[in-house]
């Protein structure tokens, strides 16, 4: 996802693909060469992991080919272009010429590792360009919004419940919640894999926001709806696999320590199920 203060440009690109051996027709997506902003780069896509898992020893000779072959792309794209770049070059093989909405570098690099691979190193570039990420709180309203939107649509009763605020103490300021009924008090959170640090400190703040509003209002349920990305998700990193469950795992211990409930959602669909089964 990206801020929705960012400015869309269009951005031209062909995914590259790598054959190890020769003639088996065999290919890995191995990197993108594109035009962002009026300038003209090649990255390498896939993981590290990856072609250690598949080279061992030799993995470093492994990037170094795929390295040269980025490089030489790069080089005649800018200085002719990119249209013209349909051959294979330095041992990488384009697909088609593909032009897409991007409002940053990490985003195109997004846009082809998902139409292309499932073994990008898709943190990574994402990382490098930490501004093209929205805040915690841009993606929890995001996320909020729309399983509110969901929920309305099956049942418009529960309308009038969501973005209530209340009091935590006597005299206190007014702390909105997600959805606030007699009988369930939620807040909604997004465990993004790309900011996990945040995500995880937002979280927990949610979680003493519900604990204090059970205590003083003695609501039944309280519960964090936190939509996180599956743990297979091809998408993600070791590490970053290893930081999630982690983080997870924490979550749910800090939880029910305090009574409350943690679902975890992988989408706003599935978050709408849970709101409608502990507010019926």
């Amino acid at each position: 996802m990206t801020a929705s203060t960012s400015t869309a440009t269009l951005s031209r690109w062909r995914a590259l693909f790598w054959e190890p051996v020769a003639g088996t027709g065999e290919r890995l997506a191995v990197g993108v060469v594109y035009e962002f902003g009026g300038k003209w780069a090649a990255t390498r896509i896939i993981r590290d992991d990856v072609l250690d898992a598949l080279y061992g020893k030799q993995s470093s000779a492994a990037r170094s080919l795929i390295e040269h072959g980025l490089s030489i792309y790069q080089a005649a794209a800018a200085a002719g272009g990119i249209e013209h770049l349909s051959m294979p070059l330095g041992g990488l093989f384009p697909t088609e010429l593909r032009q897409t909405e991007a409002t940053s570098i990490p985003d195109v690099l997004r846009t082809a590792a998902l139409l292309y691979s499932s073994l990008a190193q898709i943190e990574s570039f994402e990382l490098a360009d930490d501004t093209a990420m929205p805040l915690p709180e841009e993606v929890n309203r995001r996320f909020s919004t729309d399983v509110k939107s969901l929920v309305i649509g099956r049942l418009p009763s529960l309308a009038s419940c969501f973005g209530v605020g209340g009091k935590l103490t006597d005299g206190g300021q007014t702390v909105r919640f997600g959805f606030l009924s007699p009988k369930a008090v939620l807040h909604f959170s997004v465990l993004h894999p790309n900011r996990q640090s945040a995500s995880v400190r937002d979280g927990r703040a949610r979680l003493w926001e519900l604990h204090r509003a059970k205590a003083a209002s003695g609501i039944p349920i309280a519960a964090l709806i936190m939509s996180m990305p599956k743990h297979d998700d091809p998408t993600l990193g070791l590490k970053q696999r290893d930081q999630f469950l982690a983080h997870k795992i924490e979550l749910q211990k800090e939880a029910s320590g305090a009574q409350i409930l943690l679902h975890a959602v992988t989408t706003a669909s599935e978050a709408a199920d849970r709101v409608i089964e502990v507010a019926a």
